[in-house]
């Protein structure tokens, strides 16, 4: 009777842990069907106490065929994924219970070693296969936690930071702690008593560590999702100051043509009254005040005339060359909003990096089209850059900055493209391609 409460305390243990990753990564690579909390609740609840029932059966090929089965229905059944079609989510399902799979018998096969090393020998089969349990879904969660979520990630934009991997370390190392204080006593366990206790003292491990790193990840994620709101909140500034300086300028120019029927008749009274010397000064003087209202065409791309013709004015008031070199290219498949992010931030950080240079500031664009590739090309004069991480420099402004060239990056991925970030001899440059 012992013997089977332990058996049927591990199999929940183990099934429960399979139950929750695997879940775990359908979830992060799809997208529900329906939004009834109680119905996903519920579905996860009866393939666990599904595969409870398999494992009870001790069959271990059919365990994995029911697994594979039961959630390869669920994820087409209850999920859905627009990018990807139905075989890949199979396949994907397919790979997940493999690794698992491997990984279990990764770590049984390590225990094994670790008690052929130690030479320990004198185990009861019960306690043997306890430990065999734990040992393997632990080595799942370290395989997972550690390895798949980093390098077996859908959205190329999320990064774990050095604290998250610090936290993940220290909860395995107290686990690890743990278990080999139990391999050290576990041949002079020998009352029942005991050997309930270790089971028991196994299952927290697993279940604490099952928590503590699904909690680390869930704080990490909240991270991630305040990163993507400081995005969106760049974004919608940029798009709010770029209307606002339509804004000024439509009021100006409401002001001008409010008193441009003014400005004829006086012209034709200078006119009429043979001063035409004054006349031509004053038509002089309408159009310097004209001269803010008009847009040098650039490209074929409006928001775009409208940017670089700002740009250039900042420019020109901050004492930095701004050149141009402007292509026939269409930036047509761009969203308006998306024309802003890139170029608005580019030359935003341009001229900021200029602002910093004591002489000989210049930004110079370059924007053009070869075959089938759209071709960006920045320069700007800069200060020696200090630090660099993961190819992008490291903002001077200091911690929640560097967000306008996250959201560049981000629109850039989108199309397909790529971006070449470099400083050689106080130049600092980008270079950006788009795959047509």
């Amino acid at each position: 009777m012992e013997d089977y409460i332990i058996f049927i305390f591990g199999t929940i243990i183990s099934c429960l842990i399979n139950t929750v990753i695997v879940f775990q990564i359908i979830e992060e690579r799809n997208d529900r069907m329906y939004h009834n909390n109680l119905l996903y609740f519920l579905m996860k609840a009866g393939v666990f106490i599904f595969v409870v029932w398999v494992n009870w059966l001790n069959s271990p090929f059919l365990n994995i065929i029911i697994w594979m089965l039961s959630l390869i229905l669920v994820n087409l059944t209850l999920y859905e994924n627009k990018n990807k079609k139905s075989i890949y989510r199979i396949i994907e399902v397919i790979m997940s219970i493999l690794i698992l799979t491997i990984c279990e018998t990764a770590g049984v096969e390590l225990l094994d070693y670790i008690f052929w090393k130690l030479g320990i020998q004198v185990v009861q089969p019960i306690m043997l296969e306890s430990m065999e349990m734990t040992f393997s879904k632990l080595f799942v969660l370290i395989f997972y936690y550690l390895i798949i979520i980093k390098v077996w990630k859908n959205d190329s934009n999320v990064t774990f930071t050095r604290t998250q991997c610090l936290i993940e370390l220290i909860i395995i190392g107290f686990s690890i702690a743990n278990l080999a204080v139990i391999i050290s006593v576990i041949t002079k366990v020998t009352s029942k008593t005991e050997r309930i206790l270790i089971l028991v003292n196994m299952g927290c491990i697993l279940l604490a560590d099952l928590y503590f790193l699904y909690f680390a990840r869930f704080v990490e994620e909240n991270n991630q999702l305040k990163v993507k709101l400081k995005l969106l909140e760049q974004q919608s500034v940029l798009q709010y100051e770029f209307y606002e300086e339509q804004e000024e300028k439509y009021l100006e120019s409401v002001k001008i043509f409010h008193d441009v029927d003014k400005h004829l008749r006086m012209i034709e009274s200078m006119y009429q009254s043979k001063e035409d010397e004054l006349a031509i000064t004053y038509t002089q003087k309408i159009s310097q005040m004209l001269m803010p209202l008009s847009l040098e065409e650039f490209t074929n791309n409006p928001i775009l005339n409208v940017i670089l013709n700002d740009k250039r004015k900042i420019a020109n008031l901050h004492s930095i060359d701004f050149r141009l070199e402007i292509g026939a290219v269409d930036l047509s498949f761009m969203e308006p909003i998306e024309v802003t992010t890139v170029f608005g931030n580019l030359l935003d950080n341009a001229i900021e990096a200029c602002d910093l240079v004591p002489a000989n500031r210049f930004i110079e664009m370059r924007l053009d089209k070869y075959n089938d590739f759209i071709v960006v090309n920045l320069c700007n004069s800069t200060s020696p850059i200090g630090q660099w991480c993961a190819g992008k420099p490291v903002s001077r402004k200091g911690k929640n900055h560097g967000i306008g060239l996250m959201n560049v990056e981000q629109v850039i991925k989108k199309y397909n493209g790529s971006m070449v970030l470099g400083e050689e001899n106080k130049i600092f440059s980008c270079k950006i391609i788009f795959s047509l």
